[in-house]
C-alpha cells in the first residue's frame, strides 16, 4: 500500500506540472490580439511628433470605462490625462490624439487604463520617445470615428504658453460649482494674486443659488458649460445634447445677465468625466462649443489632503497647462487651501494665471 501511494502522489504531483506548464499565461502589457485590450500605435518604441493618433483596443466583460494617459520617463506621479471613454472599443479604432508640441523631447509612457464595474482596471502601457526636433516617422491619421480631447490643451485651442515677456501662464479651472461656501473663497483667493480663471458650471448646482454665480462674473473670470445635469454626453443625440447645454447657458444669464455683454454666449464645454465618443466634437462644434479637458488633475474631489493636491499641481506644472480643480463635486476646504498654496509658489516662479478668453 505505501508503494501505491508513493506512486499515485508522484503521479498527480507530474499531472500538476503539466497542467501549469500549459496554462495560459496573460499578454505582456502593450500586446495586441483580437481578444485584447491594449494599444496597437504607435507601436512601442516609436518616435513621434506633430498631432499623434493612439490607437487600440479598449473592451472586457465586465467594462466600465477607459482611460488613456501620457507619462514623461514613465513617471505616474506625473502622467496626463489624454482621453476618456464610457463605451467600450471592441476593434482596433482611434481612442485619442495628443499633440506633442508641448512635451519636451524624450522618453514617454502611453497608458491605456480599462476599468471593471468593481473598480479595478488592467494597464496597458507602450514606451513611445517625442521626437518635436528631429524628424519623427509619418503618423497614421486619426480616423473619424476617433473618440478624443484634442482640443484639451490651450496650445491646440490657440492661447498662449507664456506672455510676450516670456513669462508661464497657467490656465486654472474650477467644475461643478457654483457653491455657497468654496466658491466666494477661491475668488477671494484669485483676486489676492491677481489670478483669473475658468469656471465650468453645472446648471442643476446653479439653479439652486444663482446668487453664487455673481461673484465670479463680478470678477472677470470666465464661465464655461459643464452641462445641466452632469450626465455623460457619450450617446447623446444632438437634441439632448443641446438640451443639457442651452440650459446651462439660460441660467448663467439669468444669473450674471447685468454682468455680461449683450451679444454673450457660453464658448467652452468641458464634457463631464472627460467622456467623449465619435460625435461629441462636431455636436459641440455645431452649437458653438469647444471642448477643454486638462493636463494636469490632482485629484481633488477625492480629498487627498491639501498638501496633496498643491504638490500634484505644482510639481506637474508646465507653461500652457490646463488644471483641474473644484469649487463643487467633492470640492472641499482641502481644495482652498491647496489652491493658496498653488498660487503662492508658482506665483514664486513666474507664472500668471489666465483665464480660457
Amino acid at each position: 500500500m505505501p508503494v501505491h501511494r508513493t506512486f499515485f502522489c508522484r503521479l498527480l504531483t507530474l499531472a500538476a506540472i503539466l497542467i501549469i506548464g500549459f496554462s495560459p499565461q496573460p499578454a505582456a502589457a502593450g500586446q495586441q490580439s483580437a481578444f485584447a485590450s491594449g494599444i496597437v500605435t504607435p507601436p512601442a518604441g516609436a518616435a513621434v511628433r506633430g498631432i499623434v493618433p493612439v490607437t487600440g483596443v479598449a473592451t472586457g466583460a465586465d467594462f466600465a470605462k477607459w482611460q488613456l494617459d501620457l507619462l514623461p520617463a514613465g513617471d505616474a506621479e506625473r502622467a496626463t490625462f489624454l482621453a476618456l471613454g464610457e463605451r467600450p472599443v471592441a476593434a482596433t479604432d482611434a481612442l485619442a490624439s495628443f499633440d506633442s508640441a508641448p512635451y519636451a523631447d524624450g522618453a514617454y509612457t502611453l497608458r491605456l487604463r480599462v476599468v471593471r464595474r468593481d473598480g479595478n482596471y488592467d494597464e496597458h502601457l507602450t514606451a513611445i520617445t517625442i521626437a518635436n526636433r528631429a524628424p519623427a516617422p509619418a503618423s497614421r491619421p486619426a480616423t473619424a470615428s476617433a473618440a478624443r480631447l484634442v482640443s484639451s490643451r490651450a496650445a491646440a485651442l490657440g492661447l498662449p504658453l507664456r506672455t510676450a515677456a516670456g513669462q508661464p501662464i497657467l490656465y486654472l479651472t474650477f467644475d461643478d460649482g457654483p457653491t455657497p461656501t468654496l466658491t466666494p473663497q477661491i475668488v477671494e483667493l484669485l483676486d489676492r494674486y491677481d489670478a483669473k480663471a475658468t469656471f465650468f458650471v453645472v446648471g442643476l448646482h446653479l439653479r439652486r443659488g444663482l446668487a453664487h454665480l455673481r461673484p465670479v462674473a463680478e470678477a472677470g473670470h470666465t464661465i464655461a458649460n459643464h452641462t445641466f445635469s452632469h450626465r455623460s454626453l457619450v450617446g447623446r443625440d444632438q437634441a439632448a445634447f443641446a438640451q443639457e447645454l442651452d440650459g446651462v447657458e439660460e441660467l448663467v444669464r439669468s444669473a450674471a445677465g447685468d454682468l455680461l455683454p449683450a451679444d454673450f454666449s457660453l464658448a467652452y464645454l468641458r464634457p463631464p468625466g472627460g467622456g467623449v465618443d465619435a460625435n461629441t466634437a462636431s455636436t459641440a462644434a455645431a452649437l458653438g462649443y469647444r471642448l477643454v479637458g486638462w493636463d494636469i488633475d490632482p485629484k481633488d474631489w477625492r480629498r487627498p489632503g491639501a498638501d496633496a493636491i498643491s504638490g500634484t499641481v505644482v510639481r506637474q506644472a508646465f507653461p500652457g497647462a490646463i488644471v483641474l480643480l473644484h469649487d463643487g463635486g467633492g470640492g472641499s476646504q482641502q481644495t482652498v487651501a491647496a489652491l493658496e498654496t498653488i498660487l503662492k509658489e508658482l506665483s514664486g516662479q513666474g507664472y500668471l494665471f489666465r483665464a480660457l478668453p
